[in-house]
């Protein structure tokens, strides 16, 4: 699971989104960090492996990017995690299309890339093949789909609608195109997402830490729906349905319950926020959630992440005093001081 946040406005740009993708990074992320940013007709990317400030250190070039509309990424892979290999620069966030129009950034995993990556790389280049693993990031098909699907005369919102339902796995797509560049574009079918818009001013994040310290004067704050495609700009929100094809499951958290067993869980150890969740899955989220183990594990199959929810609900529980949290720096994806929020009972 990855990080994003994008922005539509006048403030300082980079210095807004990597401040977004820096509070962000220590939940999931961190791995690699990237920006594009719309500058007259062209899309400047800068991006490399490492989290905020190691690639501010590598690139600093990455704060002098000006612009009114930019996309950030801040990448968590687990095949970076266990062969560094993996954690190319090129294999980070965004990734821009070949008549470099469109940049486009991902959450999720599409578990049908290869077979896609078939069928595309005749016709398009694949920035992110790492040679040593033979293998491309699973994101960069979309892109590439995408930019087919516009060239061919349908609207960015029409050519989501037409992506999505080819795409095997969970995804967040979010996308900026040079014909519009005052706009950003976000797919998503049951990914975190928050949006906050002000007065001529709109930004994105995953999850809802992004914002911290940043939203003055964004006093509208919500979660789209799932299973959208969302058109943002500065003063306008226009949301669409994604994919007619998938159902959109209701569920709700039992919070005592859940509450419960994170606590049940720190008691055996203190653990970071990618084993807490995991301590708990399957049947532990099942039973919070009011479902039998097989059900949980078909919603999770289908791609129903509960992240939100479970992030939200350890911020909630580290501000009731009953659970404690620390960042710990350790290496993953060979780079060091890679940031993850670990917690511990009070």
């Amino acid at each position: 699971m990855c990080q994003l946040a994008a922005y539509i406005g006048d403030r300082p740009i980079a210095r807004l989104l990597l401040e977004a993708l820096k509070n962000q990074e220590p939940l999931y992320g961190a791995h690699a960090t990237g920006m594009g940013v719309i500058t007259g007709n062209q899309i400047e990317i800068v991006k490399g492996a490492g989290p905020v400030d190691y690639l501010k250190e590598r690139k600093p070039e990455i704060m002098e990017v000006k612009g009114t509309c930019a996309i950030a990424h801040s990448r968590y892979s687990s095949n970076a995690r266990d062969n560094p290999d993996y954690n190319l620069d090129e294999m980070a966030h965004p990734y821009i299309s070949d008549d470099g129009k469109i940049a486009l950034m991902h959450n999720g995993v599409i578990m049908n890339y290869k077979e896609l990556w078939k069928k595309l790389e005749e016709d398009h280049t694949f920035r992110s093949y790492g040679e040593k693993v033979d293998d491309i990031t699973d994101s960069e098909v979309a892109v590439h789909k995408l930019s087919d699907a516009y060239n061919d005369g349908m609207t960015m919102i029409e050519a989501f609608q037409h992506i999505a339902p080819k795409l095997k796995g969970t995804f967040l797509l979010a996308a900026i195109n040079t014909d519009d560049p005052d706009s950003v574009y976000i797919a998503n079918w049951y990914q975190p997402c928050y949006v906050a818009l002000g007065k001529d001013e709109a930004m994105f994040v995953s999850s809802r830490i992004g914002l911290k310290g940043l939203s003055e004067h964004l006093d509208r704050v919500f979660q789209p729906p799932k299973n959208s495609v969302t058109k943002l700009s500065r003063n306008s929100v226009e949301i669409n349905i994604l994919d007619d094809g998938r159902k959109v499951p209701r569920l709700r958290m039992n919070q005592f319950k859940a509450r419960r067993k994170v606590k049940d869980s720190l008691k055996e150890s203190p653990k970071d926020v990618r084993d807490l969740f995991y301590s708990l899955h399957p049947e532990g989220w099942a039973e919070v959630y009011g479902l039998s183990t097989e059900d949980w594990k078909e919603q999770w199959k289908s791609g129903v992440y509960i992240m939100n929810p479970y992030f939200e609900l350890l911020e909630d529980m580290v501000r009731d005093g009953q659970i404690s949290r620390r960042v710990d720096l350790r290496m993953e994806g060979g780079i060091e001081d890679i940031p993850r929020f670990s917690y511990s009972l009070a």
